[in-house]
């Protein structure tokens, strides 16, 4: 049954007379209106903003980028898309959150498999992007 059928509920019943006797046997509710909110909007205010620091010695001097990402992207992830963002090549990286106010040093973000939302970096964070030694 097409859209345009089921917004005339006279023409529905012509068209099939059992229809409304079938969805209360069955236990079918009427469709629910989409919302106007498609998709790729839907998936946008899902995302979490993060602004990268790249300040390794040997990455030369680069500009703060801030991307949107999904909250369940990893370490491992966020490393590969570092490396992209900054062009950075054989360069093995190390993470760290710079935490909020009252905190000095940054916190290591070591496991791969952690993603934000399990680390609690959320809209807004800083993640500062070093080099190994």
């Amino acid at each position: 049954m097409g859209k345009a059928e089921s917004s005339d509920p006279e023409l529905l019943k012509q068209l099939h007379p059992r229809f409304a006797e079938l969805k209360a046997f069955h236990g079918i509710e009427d469709e629910k209106p989409t919302s106007r909110m498609s998709g790729p909007q839907k998936m946008a205010s899902g995302l979490i903003s993060i602004t990268l620091k790249c300040v390794g010695p040997s990455m030369g001097e680069k500009q703060p980028l801030t991307k949107k990402l999904p909250p369940a992207t990893t370490v491992g992830k966020l490393k590969s898309l570092c490396e992209s963002f900054f062009k950075l090549k054989d360069i093995k990286l190390r993470l760290f959150l710079e935490e909020e106010q009252g905190c000095p040093l940054p916190q290591l973000l070591e496991e791969e498999t952690a993603s934000l939302v399990e680390l609690g970096i959320g809209t807004g964070a800083t993640i500062i992007v070093d080099e190994e030694s």
